[in-house]
């Protein structure tokens, strides 16, 4: 039997509240489900939107003083509890190369669907 909507709108609300944190990084590696995150070169609070009844919107952006030296080859989303200081990895791509230098801005955004 499907999950009824009504529980799946109280799901997106709880995911909504367990994306805290944005990260980009240098870890080329292939990503799975398994993931953990991996090296961080910076993090921003994303912003977390409720777009329908299974679906939210995050979205974070790194200006122009985000300066790497290593090129850009992940970005990842998590949880992180402030007082334990535990995190939960929510999802992780990776994604091609790039340099983040002074003269770009990158912006994310994802939408993460409970089906």
């Amino acid at each position: 039997m499907p999950m009824l909507n009504a529980v799946k709108r109280r799901l997106v609300e709880h995911l909504s509240t367990l994306v805290n944190e944005l990260h980009i990084g240098s870890d080329g590696s292939i990503a799975t489900s398994e993931d953990g995150g991996a090296r961080t070169l910076a993090r921003v609070v994303p912003r977390v939107q409720i777009i329908d009844d299974t679906s939210i919107l995050v979205e974070g952006s790194f200006n122009a003083s985000y300066v790497f030296a290593s090129p850009v080859q992940e970005v990842y989303i998590q949880y992180k509890d402030a007082s334990t200081g535990e995190f939960i990895p929510v999802y992780r791509a990776d994604i091609h190369s790039f340099i983040k230098n002074a003269e770009n801005e990158v912006r994310f955004s994802f939408i993460l669907e409970v089906s």
